[in-house]
């Protein structure tokens, strides 16, 4: 069962864009101008379209970019493209990558992005652009040797050690230069909290959650998750972890052990049993979330 409240969808896009200014790439590369008849300017209609609901808002954008997009892209298809055609592409490409952090979409979108910099059409916002897909799929060494063709040149996103592990991995996170690959915790019963530095219902929850009196029963069986997009919330995250080491933030590896958990807003409050989500509340309305469901099923153990 979902429980429904105030809660920031597609935080980890949308804040960034507010806090962090230049270095946040908007949907669909930010001074972009659509060209009427374009795939890119169809695709930034249904993202604009107030008619549609979030959920179905990338189906249909996903739909429409399947329709006129060529099946294959690989690098001799993307070279044979006019100047025009692949523009259009690599903008729509890049709305696309935005909202839907997987390794083909990347795939198409370095394709059309390396025939730009062989003709040197490469702008700055698709140079953004790029880099900030890179960095949801946490392909940090690449992202950093794209910041040299930036006009201001953002801070070096930290060195991933260690190999993967078999779980839902995350990040430990060690310094702004150095974070360690590891896994969500799962055995036994658990409360996965998703949340974001630059959502502020994420915020006001955590408040809360540290705070409150009514909510001490919560913080011994409490995890906190955070999604990662096209901005690396580095520092933020960091100045949390010292602040709380009993309760570290730990950022998302982008990989499909997440796709049975619901990430795409946050807070998120998953009950889960040995891995398994089983009950979630969303949001954080002003007088803050229910979880007295929760509660009841952490105090008996079971569910």
């Amino acid at each position: 069962m979902k429980h429904v409240r105030q809660a920031c969808r597609h935080a980890i896009h949308a804040f960034a864009v507010l806090l962090l200014g230049a270095f946040a790439f908007a949907p669909a590369a930010a001074g972009t101008q659509a060209v009427p008849g374009s795939l890119y300017a169809e695709l930034q209609a249904l993202d604009d379209d107030p008619a549609l609901p979030a959920a179905g808002r990338l189906a249909a954008m996903r739909l429409a970019y399947a329709r006129a997009a060529p099946d294959v892209m690989q690098p001799g298809d993307c070279a044979a493209l006019p100047d025009a055609r692949l523009q259009d592409l690599f903008d729509a490409t890049a709305l696309i990558a935005f909202y839907a952090r997987d390794p083909a979409t990347l795939a198409r979108l370095q394709c059309l992005y390396d025939t730009l910099q062989t003709r040197a059409l490469a702008t700055e916002d698709q140079h953004r652009a790029m880099r900030g897909a890179l960095i949801a799929l946490q392909r940090f060494d690449a992202a950093n040797a794209l910041s040299a063709r930036l006009s201001k040149t953002p801070s070096a996103l930290p060195e991933i050690r260690g190999t993967p592990l078999p779980g839902r991995p995350v990040l430990r996170l060690d310094s702004l230069a150095q974070v360690e690959r590891a896994v969500l915790a799962e055995d036994g019963l658990r409360v996965v909290a998703v949340v974001h530095p630059y959502c502020g219902f994420s915020r006001r929850a955590l408040e809360a959650i540290t705070t409150a009196a009514e909510y001490a029963w919560l913080r011994d069986h409490l995890q906190l998750l955070v999604p990662i997009g096209q901005v690396w919330p580095g520092q933020e995250m960091l100045d949390w972890n010292a602040a709380h080491p009993d309760l570290p933030m730990q950022p998302m590896v982008a990989d499909p052990a997440w796709q049975d958990v619901e990430t795409d807003q946050t807070p998120l409050f998953h009950l889960m049993r040995d891995g398994k989500v089983i009950d979630t509340v969303a949001g954080w309305p002003p007088e803050g979330a229910d979880l007295r469901a929760l509660r009841a099923a952490l105090d008996d153990g079971t569910h």
